[in-house]
């Protein structure tokens, strides 16, 4: 019963398209935040099982002296191998799927979970409702072109996840970000707004 009374809206979207800023615009109106590949870095951190499991599959040279994995390097070998990122995923997704439930378990009032991914790996039985950040395809290249990413690079990055199209087919709403900050902001609040008439009809878990 506790589950079902934590309602979650999962935030989604291609590289490049804005989702770190929509989720800090939701946060700066009080929305609880958890961001799926904050958790997949602490799981990797040393100590954690999941950095023990990474270094077994793909050996000790993936990590420095003090057992911190080198995540562009293992972004390359994932990057260009189906097999390794399907292990990879393996070892990460259910960890980031459990810890996306528990630690929004009673947020209020709502969730909204951070999930890059969720087109390539299906919806969770516990998201309530989707938001696609979409973006022209031109300008999403611009952007990663920002982050230092040569055509190639983000040739390779975009081929390896869903199609604007796929995101946009499993969307309940579509954040358009192709403007100004100003023009993105007023979008998260208006959904912001319409989220949280949705809750109020919704058993009174933040009372």
């Amino acid at each position: 019963m506790a589950a079902e009374r934590t309602w979650r809206v999962a935030l989604t979207g291609g590289a490049g398209t804005g989702k770190s800023t929509v989720a800090q615009m939701f946060a700066e109106r009080g929305i609880p935040v958890t961001d799926a590949d904050a958790l997949a870095h602490e799981f990797m951190e040393p100590g954690q099982e999941a950095n023990a499991r990474i270094r077994a599959l793909f050996g000790s040279g993936i990590t420095d002296s003090e057992g911190h994995i080198d995540r562009p390097a293992l972004r390359r070998i994932v990057f260009a191998d189906l097999q390794a990122r399907r292990a990879l995923e393996a070892v990460l997704h259910p960890l980031i799927r459990n810890a996306l439930r528990a630690r929004s378990e009673g947020a209020c009032p709502y969730a909204l979970l951070v999930i890059p991914l969720l087109a390539e790996n299906g919806r969770p039985p516990f998201v309530d409702r989707i938001a696609v950040v979409d973006t022209d395809p031109k300008l999403q290249r611009a952007r990663l072109r920002e982050r230092q990413l040569n055509p190639a690079a983000i040739d390779q990055l975009l081929a390896i996840q869903a199609t604007r199209a796929q995101r946009l087919a499993m969307a309940d709403d579509i954040l358009v970000n192709k403007g100004s900050r100003e023009e993105l902001r007023a979008r998260v609040a208006a959904l912001d707004e319409r989220y949280r008439q949705i809750v109020k009809n919704r058993p009174a878990l933040c009372e």
